[in-house]
């Protein structure tokens, strides 16, 4: 088993080139409709696949790369030095850290591992504006850590209203968006 103590081998397995099949990543970006210049927080950025994949495919204005692993965030910093557009730092397990003027939270395969996901849920409310969305896109099988279902009881409970829940544009995942109610 891989561990996040090493980036480079996981980089393998996440960024390989099957990646697009056994997620559809196309399918998640045009999901995403991504505004030109819009702010994207990817919470739990890995080895920053998302990140990448944001910076290539569109006119986004910037990405916040961000995650919980001391290795990963090293990791992103040096993968990401040349790409002016991409900005990293650290969270904590019950913190996102999200800065200001965030457009869109991402949270790509990361949800099922938060411990405490209310907690994260609130502080998450606190860190963004009411017009911000959240976007989560996490596995649906039977072995799924957090249920589709869950997660969004889950969101729901935290107080977001759900703006649109995919269960089928994805082979093994379901993409679930959401905003703070009004």
């Amino acid at each position: 088993m891989v561990s996040f103590a090493e980036p480079e081998k996981l980089a393998f397995i996440f960024d390989g080139e099957n990646r697009q099949q056994w997620q559809n990543t196309d399918h998640i970006l045009a999901t995403l409709d991504i505004k030109q210049n819009e702010v994207i927080a990817d919470v739990g950025a890995g080895t920053g696949y998302f990140c990448q994949q944001f910076v290539s495919r569109t006119d986004v204005g910037h990405i916040y790369a961000i995650d919980l692993e001391a290795n990963m965030v090293a990791y992103l910093e040096s993968r990401f030095t040349e790409e002016p557009r991409i900005s990293c730092r650290s969270c904590t397990a019950d913190n996102p850290n999200i800065p200001e003027g965030v457009d869109t939270v991402f949270l790509a395969n990361s949800y099922r591992f938060i411990r405490d996901r209310a907690t994260f849920l609130a502080k998450l409310k606190e860190q963004i504006t009411p017009e911000a969305r959240v976007v989560i896109v996490d596995f649906k099988g039977s072995n799924a850590r957090v249920t589709p279902e869950m997660a969004i009881q889950e969101v729901k409970d935290a107080g977001f209203g759900i703006v649109n829940f995919d269960r089928d544009g994805c082979p093994d995942h379901y993409i679930l968006s959401s905003c703070l109610k009004p």
